[in-house]
């Protein structure tokens, strides 16, 4: 009776591995700190910068005859500008992701730079504004709040 049990616990196990390695499709999911530093009046004061990021994968990976189509990547960009760990303004920033694709946050003379590639869009910490380039406009989607609730 033991090993009846335990061989069906073995099997159980067994197929539960199995299934959830052949989903085809999915999501991906993480979060970012930056920690950088902006000169205001003669002193150096630091700002703090959360990326949330998310990833959903749209096709089917067992159909080996499909393209593969790029994944929609969003990310929540959450600035805490007077360092007091309320973040202050939110950007929620969208694209599609290339399978060599980059992503960085650098810290620029006034603020900071994200950057995908070739493509950037730079935030202004003291202004609380974005900047995208005129030729990367049709790249990055995004859409931004000071608060949340």
């Amino acid at each position: 009776m033991k090993t009846l049990t335990t061989l069906a616990t073995l099997l159980l196990l067994t197929g539960f591995v199995g299934f959830g390695q052949t989903k085809t499709s999915g999501n991906m999911n993480a979060t970012t700190f930056k920690t950088f530093a902006i000169e205001r009046n003669g002193t150096e004061m630091p700002y703090h910068v959360k990326v949330v990021e998310q990833r959903k994968y749209p096709r089917d990976m067992e159909n080996k005859d499909l393209k593969p189509e790029a994944a929609k990547v969003t990310k929540l960009i959450a600035v805490d500008s007077d360092n007091d760990n309320v973040y202050e303004h939110y950007l929620v920033l969208k694209y599609n992701k290339s399978v060599t694709d980059s992503f960085e946050v650098v810290p620029t003379e006034k603020g900071f730079a994200v950057k995908v590639d070739d493509k950037s869009m730079e935030y202004f910490v003291g202004k609380g504004i974005y900047f995208i380039n005129e030729k990367d406009q049709d790249f990055f989607t995004v859409e931004e709040f000071k608060e949340i609730g």
